[in-house]
């Protein structure tokens, strides 16, 4: 029985139980200091993230690297969530902008916006939650406004001003969706839907093209967003009106406010290692994406391809960068503890508790939303058997959708964006985009325009759901934590709603072919689809 222990059993009962291990002040070896070092900051939970690392990077990848580009986003996400690095921004913008409430909402709706950029629209939503109470609390204390109000039969529901903070804070995270491709996983899909439709394209929606259409298309956007609700709930512009007369703070009011943030802010404390660590593995994120194939310059995915030999373009993908940093995350401590183990001399002087890391896998595992992955994949399935060879329910369509031939095209695009985000209102928007976007791209097909640019339409407009609770989690997790009635969310959507029909008419039909050129011609890929 001795003689069938495996070598690898010998090293890890020696690594467990070292010679006089039991001694404190017996000396450690520099191979003893690091295999401590991983042994206390690896998580076997790591090993299962390598293949998705390396497999992009040395295999041609199918379009279903879309699902982990995904899980690469969330893994992001949940650092800057299990940090707090997300309020200490909140928090520092509020306090470095000012406490009217103007300066409050641009500070809390553009934070929230950029949040959003990089974090789910409802982790985005969640986090403005508990500081609009903080600071609608203090303004009512200072009987300055009330939060909540009784209606006809007498329930307690939110004030117009209360409508206002919240509201504003997750159209701002929708709004701030559509800026990166992490952004949220709407964005995902409609790339992954037209990566499995049309092979052979371009990488049009790599994440430097994207963000080039999106971020100043998302600014503009949540600018006339934020003086809407202005105008409609602080009576910008109209002085004398009631909104206008109630929105006025006292010195006295502007002053408490400025002590609650500064409370909250002293909670904070110093900035720890965990956020700086969080701030460097997001902006190494960040670069990756970048510059992996800017075209301006050969970027980093460029040069694997060409040491390889490799001559599709599309080699390397985004979701390569996602996991290896996600990778790290999972490797690298969260405190400055690990440092002292690889000081010590004696086993007396290590650490007996392990030390957590960057990203911790338990708590991410308890709220990782594996269920938007079979949503993903269920959609491109659904994607894959309308294609001719298998149900060619696209090319059905395509005979329904054939009367629309004699319609302007910018006319058709205006079509697509009124049609998709009124469904969003109603229904999921991964959900809608996995339907609309396909149909979209076969109606191109048909007019003889460029399937790119009615693909982006429905999938950008798949996320504007600013009315209705049922369309986002962001909308019910403020209508819950604020007693909003469905009925004030409508009118509070409303004007949101006509901005982003209006602001993504305007910027697909004359910003998106500056980005994107081929979108006023039919390209041979597709032709060939």
């Amino acid at each position: 029985m001795q003689d069938n222990i495996s070598d690898i059993d010998v090293v890890r009962e020696e690594n467990n139980n070292p010679p006089n291990a039991t001694e404190d002040d017996t000396p450690l070896t520099i191979k003893e200091r690091f295999q401590y070092f991983f042994k206390t900051s690896w998580r076997g939970v790591v090993c299962v993230i390598t293949p998705l690392i390396f497999i992009p990077l040395l295999t041609p990848f199918p379009p279903e690297d879309t699902i982990i580009m995904f899980v690469g986003s969330m893994v992001l996400a949940y650092a800057v969530e299990q940090s707090g690095l997300h309020k200490r921004l909140a928090l520092s913008t509020i306090r470095a902008i000012g406490y009217s409430h103007y300066r409050i909402l641009f500070a809390m709706s553009f934070t929230t916006m950029f949040v959003s950029m990089w974090i789910t629209n409802t982790a985005a939503t969640t986090m403005m939650v508990p500081i609009n109470f903080a600071l609608l609390k203090v303004f009512e204390d200072q009987n300055l406004l009330s939060i909540y109000e009784e209606d006809a039969s007498g329930d307690r529901i939110a004030t117009d001003i209360t409508t206002c903070y919240f509201c504003t804070a997750t159209f701002s995270a929708t709004i701030g969706g559509i800026g990166t491709l992490v952004g949220t996983a709407t964005n995902l899909v409609f790339k992954g839907l037209f990566a499995k439709a049309y092979p052979d394209a371009p990488e049009y929606l790599s994440f430097p093209n994207f963000s080039i259409f999106a971020i100043p298309y998302m600014v503009i956007m949540e600018l006339a967003m934020y003086l809407l609700m202005l105008v409609k709930y602080l009576g910008f512009l109209r002085p004398k009106s009631k909104a206008a007369i109630k929105s006025k703070l006292s010195p006295e009011g502007i002053e408490a406010a400025k002590r609650a943030v500064d409370v909250e802010w002293e909670k904070l404390g110093r900035i720890t290692f965990w956020e700086i660590m969080v701030i460097i593995l997001f902006g190494g994120a960040i670069v990756m994406f970048f510059s992996r194939s800017p075209q301006i310059f050969p970027g980093w995915g460029d040069k694997i391809a060409e040491h390889f030999d490799i001559k599709q373009p599309k080699f390397v993908q985004d979701s390569a960068a996602a996991m290896l940093v996600g990778f790290l995350m999972f490797l690298l401590p969260s405190h400055l503890t690990i440092f002292k183990n690889c000081k010590a001399k004696t086993y007396g002087e290590l650490t007996d508790k392990p030390i957590p890391s960057v990203l911790r896998w338990k708590e991410m595992n308890e709220i990782m939303p594996y269920s938007f992955m079979f949503l993903l994949g269920g959609g491109f399935a659904l994607s894959e058997a309308a294609k001719k060879d298998y149900s060619d329910l696209n090319g059905k369509i395509g005979e329904m959708l054939k009367n629309m031939q004699s319609l302007p095209n910018l006319f058709i695009i205006l079509l697509i964006i009124i049609f998709t985000v009124f469904i969003t209102n109603f229904a999921s928007n991964v959900a809608v985009c996995n339907v609309i976007a396909p149909i979209a791209m076969q109606l191109a097909r048909e007019t003889g325009a460029n399937p790119l640019w009615y693909n982006i339409a429905a999938g950008f407009s798949a996320s504007y759901c600013f009315c209705l609770p049922v369309g986002t989690p962001g909308n019910l997790v403020v209508q819950s934590a604020a007693s909003i009635p469905t009925g004030k969310m409508i009118i509070a959507g409303a004007g949101p709603t006509a901005i982003a029909i209006i602001i993504s008419w305007v910027a697909l039909c004359f910003w998106a072919p500056v980005i994107w050129p081929d979108l006023h011609i039919l390209p041979d890929w597709a032709g060939m689809n």
